[in-house]
C-alpha cells in the first residue's frame, strides 16, 4: 500500500507571467520513503505520520509515496526505498544523507520540513556559525538558494530563471529591496565573498519548522527536484 496516491491535481499557474512555471499533476511515485519502526511506540508514531501524509490534500503535488511502517512491499515489487525515516530519543530532527531522524515530539509539520531536505532544500532560519558556514559554502545547487553572481551570468542552477523573475528589475539589475532576500544563515559570516539569495517568502516551512505554508514557488521547485532525480538516494 502506498501513501499519497496519484490523484488528479488542478493547480493555478505558478506564475501567470511565465507559461512554463506550472505545477503539474503526477501519475506515479518517483521516490518511495520507508518508515522504519523498532518499537510499538515508534510504529504508532510513524503510522500517524503516514496517515496524515496520505490524507493531506495539500501535498498531492509531490510524486512521493510513503510505505507503511515496516512494510516490505517495495522489496517484493523490486522497488527499493529511496529514503528512510526512523525515530530516535532525541530532541532535534535532522536528515543525514538518505535517512531522516525524528523524535516522538516532532510534529507532522516537522516531518514535511525534513522531507524537503531529501530534495536538497536548505534551512532558511538564522543558525549557528558552523551550520551557516556549512550551508553557505555547499557546492551543490540547493533549489532555494542561489549566488548573486549567478543572476548576472550563465549558471547551471536549475531554477535560475525563476530567481531572475523574482529578484531582477526590468533593467537586469538586482532589485533595490534585494537585501530582504539574502540567505539569513550567511549573515553570520561577515567575510562571505558571495551573497546567497533566497526566494522572497518570509513565512514558509523552511524558515519556521512548525509552519505548514509551502508557497507555490517551493511547490514547483520541490516537484521538479523529485521528477528530475535531484533527490538524495
Amino acid at each position: 500500500m502506498w501513501g499519497n496516491s496519484a490523484s488528479a491535481l488542478v493547480v493555478e499557474p505558478l506564475i501567470k507571467t511565465h507559461k512554463n512555471l506550472r505545477i503539474t499533476p503526477f501519475t506515479q511515485c518517483v521516490d518511495h520513503v520507508a518508515l522504519q519502526a523498532d518499537s510499538f511506540q515508534s510504529y504508532f508514531y510513524l503510522w500517524d505520520i503516514y496517515t496524515q501524509f496520505v490524507f493531506d490534500g495539500t501535498k498531492t503535488f509531490l510524486p512521493i509515496c510513503l510505505l507503511l511502517p515496516n512494510d516490505d512491499t517495495s522489496a517484493n515489487l523490486g522497488i527499493p526505498p529511496s529514503q528512510y525515516v526512523t525515530v530516535e530519543h532525541r530532541q532535534t530532527a535532522y536528515v543525514s544523507s538518505a535517512r531522516m531522524y525524528l523524535g516522538f515530539d516532532d510534529t507532522y509539520e516537522v516531518f514535511i520540513h525534513e522531507l524537503a531536505h531529501f530534495a536538497g532544500f536548505l534551512d532558511e532560519y538564522p543558525m549557528r556559525i558552523a551550520a551557516a558556514k556549512f550551508q553557505c559554502q555547499m557546492s551543490q545547487n540547493p533549489p532555494n538558494v542561489i549566488f548573486e553572481k549567478q543572476l548576472v551570468g550563465k549558471s547551471n542552477h536549475p531554477f535560475q530563471e525563476l530567481f531572475e523573475i523574482q529578484l531582477l528589475s526590468t533593467t537586469g539589475a538586482l532589485r533595490p529591496d534585494i537585501e530582504a532576500f539574502i540567505f539569513p544563515g550567511c549573515q553570520y559570516l561577515p567575510k562571505t565573498p558571495t551573497q546567497y539569495l533566497i526566494h522572497p517568502n518570509r513565512f514558509n516551512f523552511l524558515r519556521f519548522f512548525d509552519v505548514a505554508t509551502i508557497p507555490y514557488w517551493y511547490q514547483y521547485m520541490w516537484q521538479q527536484q523529485v521528477l528530475s532525480g535531484r533527490t538524495v538516494k
